[in-house]
């Protein structure tokens, strides 16, 4: 009886430990298309509208099925003349923390840069 008490422990931890893992995969799945999805909607949007030292807020456009509270940002930059470039930082809660996912790109005057 023992023997199976352990058995159905060990399983049971084993089975939790595959869902937290499932989950958190599928989270961050969810972040990473987000900030790629938003990576693509500037890059088809007017470079003209992208200003040097602005940051853009996405929250709101972020999946509902990120957990709250969930943020996204772009930062836009100018490393050179004709060349932007959008750091976009989405953090959502994950577990008991936070979990932050960071995704850059070039965004150059006559479309997409390296």
């Amino acid at each position: 009886i023992a023997l199976m008490g352990l058995t159905v422990v060990g399983v049971a931890n084993l089975y939790i430990t595959i869902e937290v893992s499932q989950r958190k995969s599928y989270d961050l799945g969810l972040a990473v298309r987000a900030g790629e999805k938003q990576i693509e909607s500037l890059r088809n949007s007017q470079y003209g509208g992208l200003v040097p030292d602005s940051t853009i807020d996405f929250s709101t456009d972020l999946p509902a099925e990120l957990p709250n509270p969930k943020t996204g940002t772009v930062y836009v930059t100018e490393p050179e003349l004709g060349l932007r470039r959008v750091d976009v930082t989405i953090t959502y809660k994950d577990g008991s923390g936070t979990k932050t996912v960071k995704q850059s790109s070039f965004i150059g005057i006559i479309g997409i840069g390296q």
